[in-house]
C-alpha cells in the first residue's frame, strides 16, 4: 500500500492536494484515504497530511509515521519531514528545480514556476499544489485523464483550464534525481 506524507505550510493547498490525489486514485479503482494534521490554523504554519492508496480496503486510521514517499511543498520543509520519520528507503517528491538527498530517490519538479507560468498565483504566492498533483500522479502511475477529470470536478468552468495545464506540465516534467533503490 503506497503511503505518502505531504509537508507544507498553511495556505499552500496541502489538504486540497491530498484530497485531489485520493480522488484520482479512487477514480482509477483504488481505495484511498487522507488524514490531515495541523496545529494552530493559520497561514504559514507547518501542515502535513497523509495519503494512503491501496487495492484493498484501508482499515488503518492513523497518521503516517513510516511513509514510502515524502512530499515537500518546498525544500525548506525537509527538517519537518525528517523529524516526523520516514521509511529508510523512502523516496521524496520535492517542489524544487534541483534537490538531492543522499541515499534516497528524489523526484523534482519546479511546481512554483509552473504555477506562476499558468497564473496560479493568489495573494502574491504561487499555488504549487496542482502542479504537485501532476507530479505525484506521474510518480504513482496514475493517469493524466483521471487527474484532469478530477481537477475539472474541483474547479469547473474557466478555472479548470489553467489548473489542468499546470498539472499536465508537471506530470510531463517531473524527473528522478537519484537511484537509492
Amino acid at each position: 500500500m503506497p503511503e505518502l506524507r505531504i509537508h507544507g505550510r498553511g495556505g499552500q493547498g496541502v489538504v486540497t492536494l491530498a484530497e485531489l490525489l485520493a480522488r484520482v486514485a479512487m477514480a482509477e479503482g483504488h481505495y484511498s484515504q487522507t488524514m490531515p494534521f495541523f496545529g494552530v490554523e493559520r497561514r504559514g504554519a507547518a501542515v502535513r497530511t497523509s495519503v494512503r492508496i491501496s487495492d484493498e480496503p484501508i482499515k488503518l486510521r492513523s497518521q503516517s509515521v513510516d511513509p514510502d514517499t515524502l512530499v515537500l511543498m518546498s525544500a525548506n520543509m525537509l527538517p519537518y519531514a525528517l523529524a516526523d520519520g520516514e521509511h529508510e528507503k523512502a523516496s521524496f517528491v520535492v517542489n524544487a528545480a534541483d534537490f538531492s538527498l543522499s541515499g534516497h530517490d528524489v523526484w523534482t519538479v519546479d511546481a512554483s514556476a509552473i504555477a506562476v507560468k499558468h497564473s496560479l498565483v493568489f495573494g502574491g504566492q504561487p499555488y504549487a499544489n496542482v502542479p504537485m498533483l501532476g507530479a505525484l500522479c506521474r510518480v504513482l502511475g496514475l493517469s493524466k485523464e483521471k487527474m484532469a477529470a478530477e481537477i475539472e470536478n474541483q474547479w469547473p468552468g474557466a478555472k479548470a483550464r489553467p489548473n489542468i495545464d499546470a498539472a499536465l506540465e508537471a506530470y510531463d516534467t517531473v524527473s528522478l534525481k537519484g537511484g537509492a533503490k
